[in-house]
């Protein structure tokens, strides 16, 4: 039986979201199509299968991703769906979870490719939610200076909070990719 459930993750949220999909497979549940926020599941014997999710650079009809899914599936792992963005695409795979260490970024350049792209797209975030409490500020000061009522709106507060939190956000992910770059020098 199919199951369809509709979840939302952000773009820079793929662990968690791939994390959910295995607790999902560990309670027979398969993942079997993906969408941005629609995934369908079939039933399936509980821990059959693991999941991983990667972000792949170019559309996903590219030679690039053509080319990494036809080697995935030669050594077995399934292409069960893919979402896709401007300039990259993600895509589900499934493998049998008696390939217990299969991983996909195994190489510090790959995770650190990985975090620098999530910094672009939380960045871009940023720079909007950061407009738009500019915008909003502009509006409320001019208001007060024509001597209307005003108010600092809702939607001003939760776009600086926003603001805060994705700069925060950055942050972390910017000392992530220093530590693996401290890593990888340690490797060399």
């Amino acid at each position: 039986m199919r199951t369809t459930v509709h979840k939302l993750f952000w773009i820079w949220q793929l662990p968690k979201e791939e994390a959910w999909i295995n607790e999902m497979a560990e309670h027979g549940y398969g993942l079997v199509s993906a969408g941005k926020i629609t995934f369908e599941f079939e039933d399936i014997e509980s821990g059959q299968y693991k999941y991983k999710e990667m972000m792949l650079k170019g559309s996903f009809d590219s030679k690039n991703v053509r080319n990494f899914l036809k080697f995935m599936e030669e050594m077995g792992v399934d292409n069960v769906g893919h979402v896709s963005y401007p300039g990259h695409t993600i895509v589900y795979l499934r493998y049998d979870s008696s390939l217990e260490n299969f991983d996909i970024y195994s190489d510090l350049d790959s995770k650190i490719e990985y975090e620098k792209i999530m910094v672009g797209y939380l960045l871009f975030a940023a720079i909007i939610n950061l407009a738009a409490w500019i915008l909003n500020m502009a509006i409320f000061i001019a208001n007060c200076l024509r001597g209307y009522p005003s108010y600092i709106s809702l939607v001003s507060t939760l776009s600086l909070v926003l603001t805060v939190i994705i700069f925060i956000n950055i942050s972390k992910r910017n000392s992530t990719i220093s530590t693996l770059k401290a890593e990888r020098e340690i490797h060399e």
